[in-house]
């Protein structure tokens, strides 16, 4: 597995294990008081499905699609702007997962919105390299003619 699938998906494990702590705190909302489930619930959700589900994906994605390797691009992709996107995509996570119950919590401020603007654009951007970089490698294989012959390779037998 290259480095940035395994970063990927041992960030996403993370997200993971986060969420699902922050899902069973909310079920104690008989037991605490205030309307604190409320507040985090959008961030529970984000959590999950961006920070888990959507990186683990894209982390597989970049491992296991096909890809074009070169000398300047040994893994197939272009690393620094891959990891980039990764950085950019969790540190946005972590950004509306911290301003968002704020703003919910009636603590609003321009602090507050300036965070969630950074937020969307950080995950926006991630989301943009990801799809330009993994985009070449979505497509259809050639059909082979029936009487085409597989190339063989040197070696073997």
């Amino acid at each position: 597995m290259d480095p940035l699938s395994s970063v990927m998906l041992r960030a996403s494990l993370v997200w993971l294990l986060s969420g699902v702590t922050i899902g069973a705190l909310m079920l104690t909302d008989r037991a605490l008081p205030g309307q604190w489930v409320l507040w985090l619930m959008p961030s529970h959700a984000h959590m999950l499905f961006v920070g888990w589900f959507l990186q683990f994906v894209l982390g597989v994605a970049y491992w296991l699609l096909p890809r074009k390797r070169t000398p300047e691009q040994p893994l197939g992709y272009q690393e620094r702007a891959a990891a980039i996107a990764a950085g950019s995509l969790n540190l946005g996570l972590l950004l509306r997962v911290i301003a968002e119950p704020a703003e919910r919590g009636g603590f609003a401020s321009s602090l507050t919105l300036g965070l969630l603007v950074a937020s969307a654009l950080l995950q926006l951007g991630a989301v943009l390299v990801f799809v330009t970089q993994l985009w070449p490698r979505v497509g259809p294989r050639p059909i082979r003619k029936k009487d085409e012959q597989p190339a063989v390779r040197a070696g073997a037998k």
